[in-house]
């Protein structure tokens, strides 16, 4: 009977201790601070629903798992933030482009991007938030005008009070005819971006804005005109020099823009679409020029039809691509055009090649990235985890792929690391720092040591740093990998 009343106690308390742990879950789960989760999935159907993205597991975060998802897969700890498999919405209106490594949509669908987990308001409630940070880049086209926007990965909107992020969109605005004396529109609409009424301020580095111009301006610099919130006044606020077709600008200023010519921009103009403009027919270019200017390569224009012809924008834009140098183990320095339209027929080409494995390389290779000396420089990244070798591509691609394979680690983690060095089960791989907006670092195998990724550029620099040269027969001996 002792043993029979024991059993029943220690039933009790055990029945006790889970009901009491549910509870303490439960509730936290409903009332404790940043427990809730954010995922953002870049991979399967619209809607709500499964695939592969960055996030935190399900418990932290932001968010509830009602408004960004959560990831269900890769590392236990619900705070490591990765790419993995996980619950969440994709947007119809919201694509992820994994070439360039950013979300595109446009303004009209900016709200879905919160709904999606790629922006993260101050709070759990973003109809009534003074915050929004974007955790990837995005780029925006607004409507049909031609007008693009691009919002870095890290870049923090504030506004002065609690308002509905939701609603943040660009509109166009008609031909602004109240500019001042002196300055005249030429790009027949204005951009409004930005929650005017908000007064929102802007983190460094600011959004990068395209406002398409008459071809006729091209390499003349004109005016960007601004219309600060609650303002009813245009003032000059930076200039632009048109290339393509296209004022770019960068700005930390929120509002309404528009582009306009002064007296000393010099001619040209004409309303946007320039029907009066007599556009070329035809042109021939010269052969590429051999070296890169910063991050492009140029060629000329050798003839065009009519004489005396103005290029369109696209032609313009043929004038020019993008370009990386890498450095082959004898010195000597190789222009990779990466204005490749297409990248799956070489990745399928080589995957073709590879008849049988060679363990033992890939594993002396693991974390190294290759470069395809006997082509044309072509880099390749050997994932230490799968030890199959990752076509790098453009700028774009090498920074993406990167950032994919990457594994979180959180601040700790990482201070001790960048004091010293990593240790050797992290040799090669890509460090993702979830807690400071996912910056990438590469952990070098030759020493161990942490190498900031920051942008796509720098993906590139580190293939002229570190990249190790090899034959056509070695490469070959290493399997293929492909990103769904």
């Amino acid at each position: 009977m002792n043993k029979i009343k024991d059993f029943i106690f220690s039933e009790k308390k055990l029945a006790g201790a889970i009901f009491g742990v549910l509870a303490i879950a439960i509730f936290a789960l409903v009332f404790g601070p940043n427990i809730y989760a954010q995922f953002a999935r870049q991979t399967g159907d619209a809607g709500w629903g499964y695939g592969y993205g960055y996030g935190y597991g399900y418990g932290y975060g932001f968010d509830g798992g009602t408004i960004a998802g959560y990831r269900t897969g890769g590392d236990p700890d619900p705070s490591v933030y990765e790419y993995e498999y996980g619950y969440g919405n994709l947007a119809a209106g919201v694509t992820y482009n994994s070439e360039s490594g950013q979300y595109e949509l446009d303004a009209s669908d900016m709200g879905d991007l919160i709904t999606g987990g790629v922006a993260i308001p101050d709070g759990t409630d973003p109809s009534s938030t003074i915050e929004l940070t974007f955790n990837d880049d995005v780029y925006a086209t607004i409507g049909t005008s031609g007008i693009t926007v691009e919002i870095p990965s890290g870049t923090t909107m504030t506004a002065g009070s609690a308002g509905d992020f939701t609603a943040l969109a660009g509109l166009t605005l008609s031909n602004p005819t109240d500019l001042p004396s002196g300055y005249s529109n030429i790009g027949g609409t204005a951009l409004q971006f930005g929650l005017p009424t908000l007064g929102l301020t802007i983190s460094s580095p600011g959004l990068t804005i395209r406002i398409p111009v008459d071809g006729s301006y091209n390499g003349r610099t004109i005016s960007i005109m601004h219309e600060a919130p609650g303002s009813s006044v245009w003032t000059e606020l930076t200039t632009c020099t048109v290339s393509g077709g296209l004022c770019t600008f960068t700005t930390t200023q929120l509002s309404s823009f528009t582009t306009a010519s002064t007296s000393s921009s010099g001619g040209g103009g004409g309303s946007a679409g320039g029907s009066s403009t007599n556009y070329c027919t035809s042109v021939t270019y010269t052969d590429w020029q051999g070296a890169c200017v910063g991050s492009l390569q140029y060629r000329s224009v050798l003839s065009k039809t009519p004489s005396g012809c103005t290029l369109t924008s696209a032609q313009n834009n043929d004038a020019n691509r993008s370009c990386a140098i890498v450095v082959t183990p004898s010195g000597e320095e190789v222009v990779v055009g990466t204005n490749n339209p297409d990248f799956s027929a070489f990745i399928a080409l080589e995957k073709s090649l590879v008849k049988k494995i060679n363990k033992v390389l890939a594993n002396r290779l693991g974390g190294r990235i290759l470069l395809q000396v006997e082509e044309k420089g072509e880099a390749w990244y050997v994932n230490p985890i799968d030890m199959l070798k990752y076509f790098l591509g453009r700028p774009a691609d090498a920074f993406a792929i990167m950032r994919k394979l990457g594994l979180g680690i959180s601040d700790k983690d990482y201070n001790v690391l960048a004091k010293s060095t990593a240790p050797a089960r992290l040799s090669g791989r890509i460090l993702l720092r979830v807690q400071a907006h996912g910056e990438a670092y590469y952990v070098n195998p030759l020493d161990h040591k942490l190498y900031y990724m920051g942008r796509p550029a720098d993906a590139f620099a580190l293939m002229r740093k570190f990249g190790l040269g090899i034959t056509n027969v070695n490469l070959r001996q290493i399997g293929v990998g492909e990103l769904k």
